[in-house]
Formats: structure tokens, C-alpha cells, sequence
């Protein structure tokens, strides 16, 4: 059953992954800005003192406008790092495009000087995401775990799956393991799962 899962996950993947380069081809809408405040209001973002983010890669939706918008607001912005043979994240601040490094998978990350901090909000991508609020990502489970982690610490914090709205899916197949978000914010709505 579980091999069944696996296998059905990574047919899943290249499918996904063909959609989003096909979505990114042809969207000019990267960032709602209505959409989100809507989100603003109901995490109340004014008790938020940092907010985790990503560097978009390959045919992700952009992350800019939104990393330029919660700077703006005057909150520390912090990116995933992946230390070597860690099955979790650490997130380090920022406050500008400078001075990174690239890290594990070619993807953008804080150089080593910066401060190691927990979010309270997180921004992660997504290569698709369902009505229920899971989502599916490249497979390494980096998210899924440092959730885990977090909520075993008792951390109070909250997950927005970042992606277009055509990468929803009916029902995704999941795992144990497979963390539920709390929001899916896209170019078009904010979908929440609380």
C-alpha cells in the first residue's frame, strides 16, 4: 500500500511539474495582493515578527513581489536552508537579495552570517495542492518534517502553500507524515483549511 502511494506520487510529480512549466508559459498574475490581506487578516500578521519564504526556482510562481511586500511591512524575512545530512530546515533572516550562497538543490540561501530564527508564518512551495489543504513538493519531505518538529516543540505557527491555482487537484494521495496546510495562497483566491 505504501510503495503504491510512493509510486503514485512520483507519477504525480512529472505530471505536476509538465502543468506548472505549461501555467508559468502562459500566466502574466504572479502575486494578489488582495488575496493577500485577506490572509493578513486572518493570521493577524501584526503578531507575526517573521516570516519564512522561498526563492522561486525552475516554473514556480514568483515569489518576489511577495518577499518585496512582507519586507515592506517591516517583518524579518527569513529563507530555508538545508544543512548537510539534516532531514529539516533552518530558516536564516535577510533583508535583501545580496549575499547569498547557493545551497543544496542549486537554490538561493542566506550566507552563513546570518541569523538562524523560527517563523511564525511560512510561505512554502508547492507543485500541487488539493481541497483538504495537502500538498505535494519534490519528495525530499524537507517541509513536512520541520513542521513535525515545530509542532513537537509546541511552536504556534502557521503554513501557506504558495503556488497557482491551476496546480489544485481533486485529492492528492497522502501519507501519514503528509502535513495539512493552513492556507493556499494563489494568483487568483486564498483557499483556507483551518
Amino acid at each position: 500500500m505504501i510503495n503504491e502511494i510512493v509510486n503514485k506520487k512520483k507519477e504525480l510529480r512529472r505530471k505536476l511539474i509538465d502543468k506548472r512549466s505549461l501555467i508559468k508559459k502562459n500566466e502574466t498574475l504572479g502575486f494578489n495582493k488582495d488575496a493577500f490581506y485577506k490572509l493578513i487578516e486572518k493570521i493577524e500578521l501584526n503578531k507575526v515578527d517573521c516570516v519564512g519564504s522561498f526563492f522561486s526556482i525552475r516554473s514556480e510562481i514568483s515569489t518576489n513581489q511577495l518577499n518585496k511586500e512582507i519586507l515592506a511591512m517591516k517583518k524579518k524575512l527569513a529563507f530555508p536552508i538545508i544543512e548537510k545530512n539534516s532531514e529539516t530546515l533552518i530558516f536564516k533572516t535577510t533583508n535583501s537579495y545580496k549575499n547569498l550562497k547557493m545551497g543544496k538543490f542549486n537554490i538561493p540561501e542566506p550566507s552563513n552570517d546570518n541569523k538562524e530564527i523560527i517563523p511564525q508564518l511560512f510561505f512554502v512551495p508547492c507543485l500541487g495542492f488539493d481541497l483538504r489543504g495537502y500538498r505535494i513538493g519534490y519528495g525530499g519531505g524537507f517541509y513536512d518534517k520541520t513542521f513535525e518538529k515545530l509542532k513537537k516543540l509546541n511552536l504556534v505557527f502557521h503554513t501557506v502553500g504558495f503556488a497557482y491555482d491551476d496546480q489544485k487537484q481533486n485529492k492528492l494521495p497522502i501519507e501519514k507524515f503528509d502535513y495539512k496546510l493552513d492556507f493556499v495562497l494563489t494568483e487568483k483566491q486564498l483557499y483556507a483549511f483551518l
